[in-house]
């Protein structure tokens, strides 16, 4: 099972961290990453954010880009059907090229609907929005000629360039778990990607449902199942607890007031119940909690030790010390 790190860049009003420290401990924490033996350096998107909730992806890639060599850089998830994807190709193509090959591009369809406003996009149509970027990705990504003429996008014939350093293109994974995500991911070559809400049960649903799609499309090589989750290590579960506790609260507390359909309040109150969400304790109990991943089936573990408030030498000492 490969490992990767989460950054959002979240700054909760009141925090005292504020976020030029947040970009710079970010960036710090992707350089560490890379001499730690971690995988994946993970960015993940949203939009007119109180907290400052990420919202350039392929920028803050960029800049992790120039300072490390080998880690692979991905976005999980950048919401494609906000954006203009003839811009996503050719900005996706640049880092590309600038980090040697090491980008993955990881989207999904969204659904606050605040973010489709914002961003002057119809919430309505974010699934064809979402399929026709990426066709129009794909044939852009091939460094020739090329018209579009779709429900949503028309398009003169335009090339673009550079191309990406990887052939045929920037690899792509697809978010979500509706039967309609999981036969995109499928069709687009992409593993199952859940997302950080989602219970080992949900999990195991998921991952079987996408099998059970892949041999029906007779899809060949290993399926894989890559799967975000909050975390941090402390000496002891109590004292990990106690560190990780507010920042898992700021976490869930957005995504409930977004309208993610899970109380969050009944499950915070539970660490039994919480347990199933995070990886949260001493050394020992997060190796068990890792093994029990690899066992559900789990190819990537990307952990976002950087939680919200949370003071950047703790997350560092996390990301440090988490076995793997």
């Amino acid at each position: 099972m490969r490992h990767g790190i989460v950054l959002s860049f979240q700054d909760p009003p009141g925090s005292g961290i504020g976020h030029q420290a947040v970009y710079e401990a970010g960036i710090a924490a992707a350089v560490a990453a890379e001499a730690q033996g971690y995988e994946w350096v993970n960015v993940t998107e949203h939009h007119v954010a109180a907290d400052g909730y990420l919202p350039a992806l392929l920028v803050a890639l960029a800049a992790i880009a120039t300072v490390t060599e080998r880690i692979r850089l991905s976005t999980g998830m950048l919401i494609l059907p906000l954006h203009n994807p003839v811009r996503i190709a050719e900005e996706a193509a640049v880092l590309d090229q600038i980090s040697h090959g090491r980008l993955t591009l990881g989207v999904a369809a969204g659904y606050r609907t605040v973010e489709f406003e914002a961003l002057s996009s119809d919430p309505r149509r974010r699934g064809a929005r979402l399929d026709e970027s990426l066709e129009i990705m794909r044939l852009a990504w091939r460094g020739e000629p090329f018209s579009y003429s779709g429900r949503v996008f028309q398009l003169p014939e335009i090339v673009v360039r550079p191309r990406p350093s990887q052939r045929p293109g920037v690899p792509l994974w697809i978010g979500g778990t509706s039967e309609a995500a999981l036969r995109r991911a499928v069709r687009e070559g992409s593993p199952c990607f859940p997302g950080s809400t989602a219970t080992l049960a949900a999990v195991a649903t998921d991952f079987a449902a996408y099998r059970a799609l892949r041999r029906e499309a007779g899809a060949v090589g290993e399926p894989e199942l890559i799967l975000p989750r909050l975390a941090l290590v402390a000496d002891t579960r109590a004292e990990a607890r106690a560190r990780a506790l507010p920042g898992i609260r700021a976490v869930f507390a957005t995504y409930q007031s977004w309208g993610v359909p899970i109380d969050f309040g009944e499950i915070l109150a539970d660490w039994d119940r919480l347990d199933e969400l995070v990886i949260v304790g001493d050394e020992d109990h997060c190796a068990a909690d890792a093994e029990r991943y690899a066992a559900l089936g789990v190819t990537d573990l990307l952990l976002q030790f950087a939680l919200p408030g949370l003071d950047p030498a703790l997350a560092a000492e996390s990301q440090a010390r988490m076995p793997r």
